[in-house]
């Protein structure tokens, strides 16, 4: 029982109605050990995904690709915190055979406590990058961070690590004994792609192993996205899928609210939604996939802020923002829209990179843009909203815009 004042354990109404009460001095914690002692009753597969970026895509992957062949759990949106992961343990039932949880963080020991709570049998790292750069100070405080997950990862377990990403190399790998697995888009990983390409808005590509070589399909762009799916397959091939149900699962996958979700329009406009988050890393992956796009349809990028709005981060933010405005100099986009404190930045470096001052526009709110966002999205065209969440760009109500 929760009561609101302390002061109300010592109520006697409580005793006369025969209740029992635990007393704890912290309850957040006593919620995570409920959790701990609820999920030791179940003795199925446990994976954990962490990363900067692709946590919750590659979950859903993963989720897709288990359900081929067993009922398997997955974390209820991006409930990635220790709290949040505490909840979804407590969905846990008889039903599910596996369970894919996502861990979040932002500070250093989120990660050991998520990890305490879920005991994974399989670990997964997405990317190491600098999202959470102006929180931990470093890279390297980030990949100390990150490598927490090394502490109850089991040893009879297996680690699944992205071998394109030079920071999760530099994880302390001799802290875990398990084994090890490496994807990326080399053959001097455990699992590799080839043969990558894009139809319309879905992704077409070969997982490669040495001992065998497969087709799969995505229904969701970037290249990143076919490293998503390789630790996907990396769980899939663990656990005992064949390269049939695997490539199936991942055909049947679909990318979650806000994380590049495409709707389609019957005059031939698309919009694609990947507002939920943004950093400076995985904006220039969306943005060297959009300049291809580019070269063969036409496109319009609103692109909002990727850093929290504090004057205490202001020279790091203006920088970034500034960098990945002269990077999209390089793409021959029909228009790009910025909105949000920082993006004037955006604005500042595409023109200086020679980007058509006629062709990118600047609001400081949502509110602001409305009416000429409306304007952007005509036949044919395809429309890309990518933003952090700070930026507010999902109120942008883009179902306005997007029947069929």
């Amino acid at each position: 029982m929760v009561v609101k004042s302390p002061n109300m354990l010592t109520l006697n109404k409580w005793n006369a109605a025969d209740i029992a009460i635990v007393e704890v001095q912290n309850l957040s914690r006593a919620y995570r050990s409920l959790a701990m002692f609820y999920r030791d009753q179940f003795s199925i597969p446990f994976i954990q995904v962490i990363g900067s970026s692709g946590k919750t895509t590659t979950k859903e992957m993963i989720g897709s690709v288990l359900n081929e062949k067993f009922p398997t759990l997955t974390s209820l949106k991006n409930m990635n915190s220790p709290t949040g992961v505490a909840k979804n343990l407590f969905r846990l039932n008889k039903t599910p055979r596996a369970a894919v949880l996502e861990a979040g963080m932002k500070a250093s020991g989120i990660i050991r406590t998520a990890t305490r709570l879920i005991k994974p049998d399989i670990g997964v790292i997405t990317s190491i990058h600098s999202a959470h750069l102006t929180r931990l100070g470093s890279i390297q405080n980030i990949i100390a961070a990150k490598a927490e997950i090394f502490e109850y990862l089991s040893k009879d377990g297996c680690m699944i690590v992205n071998w394109d990403d030079p920071n999760c190399q530099r994880l302390p790998f001799h802290r875990y004994h398990g084994k090890l697995l490496r994807f990326g888009f080399s053959e001097e990983c455990d699992l590799w792609a080839s043969d990558i390409q894009r139809q319309g808005f879905r992704t077409n590509f070969k997982i490669n192993t040495k001992d065998l070589q497969f087709a799969c399909t995505i229904n969701i762009v970037g290249r990143y996205n076919v490293g998503n799916a390789l630790a996907a397959t990396a769980v899939g091939l663990k656990m005992g899928l064949s390269p049939m149900e695997i490539a199936h699962g991942l055909e049947q996958f679909n990318p979650v609210n806000g994380r590049l979700k495409v709707y389609h329009r019957s005059d031939g406009a698309v919009v694609i939604d990947d507002t939920y988050n943004a950093n400076p890393d995985s904006t220039r992956l969306l943005i060297d996939e959009l300049i291809i796009m580019a070269r063969e349809q036409p496109v319009v990028l609103v692109i909002g802020d990727m850093e929290r709005p504090s004057r205490d981060i202001e020279n790091y933010a203006r920088s970034v923002h500034f960098n990945i405005g002269q990077q999209l100099a390089q793409g021959a986009f029909q228009h790009v829209m910025a909105i949000g404190l920082w993006a004037s930045e955006y604005v500042r470096g595409a023109i200086q990179a020679g980007f058509p001052q006629n062709k990118i526009s600047y609001y400081e709110t949502v509110r602001a843009a409305e009416t000429s966002f409306k304007y952007l999205i005509t036949p044919g065209t395809t429309v890309v909203l990518k933003a952090s969440t700070y930026t507010k760009l999902k109120h942008l109500d883009i179902n306005d815009y997007c029947s069929c």
